[in-house]
C-alpha cells in the first residue's frame, strides 16, 4: 500500500536496471518522474528520477545525461545530493540519496515567507552547494525552490546539478517543459545567452527573494512577460514588500540579482561569506564550514567559467571626521570655490552609482538555435533604474 501523501504509479513495482525497485511516484515534472525506490543491490532506500520515455531515444541526449550526471556525482559536498548511479532502462534514469524533508517549494505553498535568519541559513547552505560545483567546472542552471531539498536535521542540500544542460534546456528554448523555471532564469539566460555560475546566483538571490517575502519579485502570465519584466525594470528590493527586513540582508538579495552578472557576487562562496556574516551580526548560532571533496574534472568549459569580480562588502565601516587641530582658517572666496566644486563632484559621483544596464533596454534574440524566445519588443522609453548594490 503506497504511504500516506504518496502517489501510487503504473511504473510501481518494476524493476530498473536489475537492481532497483520502483516504489511510490514522490513528484513529477515535465521532464521526468521522480520515484521512492529500493536498492536490492545494497539494501537502501533511494529516490530514482525517470527521464521521459522519449528522450532514451535520443542518442546525444542519453549521451549528455550520463556525462552530466557522471561530473555531478563527482562533487561531494554535505549540501549536494549525491548521484550513486546513472542508465537506460526504457528511459535515462539517475538514482540519488533519499532527502525525506521535502523541498523549498513545497514550504512556500504551506507557509509563504520565512523568518529571515532562517531564510538565510537556507540559502548559505545552497550557495555552499553551488560553490562546491563551480570549483568542478559544474553549473546548475535551473536553481529553484524545488531542487533545494530539506534533511530532517533542517539542513539544505541541492539536487538535479547538470540535467538543465543534458536537455539542452539552460536557455528560452523551450519554455514548454521550462515553464516552471522561468520565474528563476537570469537576465542572460532569457536574453538566449549560455547559462554561468553568475547566472546561479542570480537564481539563488531569487529564490531567497521569495523566501523572505512569500512572494515571486516578477510576475506575468507568460514566459514573455517574466523575461520582459527582469530585462527591463530595476533590481526589486525586497525591503519594498516587508518594511521590517534588515537592511543588510535587504543589501545582499539585490546584489546577487542584479541585472549585470558583473555586479553579482564574485562567486557563490563571497554569497555565502555576506550571508553568515549577516547571520553572525544578528545573533543567529554559528555554522561550522563545510569544505568540499571534489573528484579533479580535466576540462572545464569556458562558457562555465564565473565572473571574477572583487566583491563590495556588505558592512560599511564608519568615516571618521577631522580632528579640530588640523582645521585652518580659509579665505571667503576659495569657500565659493570649493562649493562649486563639491556640488559638482557629488553630481557626478550619484550618476556613476547608479545601476544602468549597458545595453539599457536589450533586445532578445529571436528563437536560433541556444537563443531565446522572445521577439524583440517595440521600443519604450527609458527607464531609468533604482540604485542596487
Amino acid at each position: 500500500m503506497p504511504r500516506r501523501g504518496r502517489k501510487a504509479d503504473a511504473d510501481g513495482g518494476r524493476l530498473i536496471g536489475e537492481r532497483y525497485r520502483l516504489g511510490d511516484r514522490i513528484g513529477r515534472g515535465g521532464m521526468a518522474t521522480v520515484y521512492r525506490a529500493h536498492d536490492e543491490q545494497l539494501d537502501r532506500a533511494v529516490a530514482l528520477k525517470m527521464m521521459r520515455a522519449d528522450l532514451g531515444e535520443d542518442p546525444l541526449f542519453v549521451q549528455r545525461f550520463e556525462a552530466e550526471a557522471r561530473r555531478a556525482a563527482s562533487v561531494s559536498h554535505p549540501n549536494v545530493v549525491p548521484v550513486y548511479d546513472v542508465g537506460v532502462d526504457g528511459a535515462p534514469y539517475m538514482v540519488m540519496e533519499l532527502v525525506e524533508g521535502g523541498d523549498l517549494a513545497k514550504v512556500l505553498a504551506a507557509g509563504g515567507r520565512m523568518p529571515p535568519e532562517r531564510a538565510a541559513r537556507l540559502a548559505a547552505d545552497a550557495a555552499a552547494a553551488l560553490h562546491a560545483a563551480h570549483d568542478a567546472g559544474l553549473v546548475h542552471r535551473d536553481v529553484k525552490p524545488g531542487n533545494i531539498l530539506l534533511r530532517g536535521d533542517g539542513r539544505a542540500v541541492v539536487a538535479d546539478f547538470g540535467i538543465a544542460r543534458a536537455t539542452g534546456e539552460d536557455s528560452m528554448t523551450k519554455t514548454g517543459a521550462m515553464l516552471g523555471s522561468v520565474e528563476y532564469f537570469s537576465p542572460e539566460q532569457a536574453r538566449g545567452e549560455r547559462a554561468s555560475a553568475a547566472s546561479d546566483i542570480y537564481a539563488l538571490g531569487v529564490v531567497l527573494y521569495e523566501l523572505l517575502t512569500g512572494e515571486r519579485p516578477f510576475r506575468g502570465d507568460t514566459p514573455y512577460a517574466v523575461a520582459t519584466a527582469r530585462l527591463r525594470t530595476a533590481t526589486p528590493d525586497p525591503r519594498a514588500v516587508v518594511r521590517d527586513l534588515p537592511g543588510e540582508l535587504g543589501e545582499i538579495v539585490t546584489r546577487a540579482m542584479a541585472r549585470d552578472p558583473a555586479r553579482r557576487f564574485a562567486s557563490a562562496d563571497a554569497m555565502r561569506g555576506a550571508l553568515l556574516a549577516w547571520l553572525d551580526g544578528a545573533g543567529a548560532p554559528p555554522v561550522a564550514a563545510s569544505p568540499a571533496v571534489v573528484t579533479p574534472q580535466p576540462v572545464v568549459a569556458a562558457s562555465d567559467t564565473p565572473v571574477d569580480v572583487a566583491p563590495v562588502p556588505v558592512r560599511r565601516a564608519p568615516i571618521q571626521p577631522p580632528s579640530r587641530r588640523q582645521r585652518r582658517p580659509v579665505a571667503a572666496w576659495p569657500l565659493g570655490l570649493l562649493l562649486v566644486a563639491l556640488l559638482a563632484g557629488g553630481y557626478l559621483g550619484a550618476s556613476l552609482l547608479i545601476d544602468r544596464d549597458p545595453t539599457d533596454l536589450p533586445g532578445i534574440v529571436v528563437g536560433s538555435a541556444g537563443g531565446g524566445v522572445f521577439p524583440d519588443p517595440t521600443p519604450s522609453p527609458t527607464l531609468t533604474p533604482t540604485p542596487t548594490t
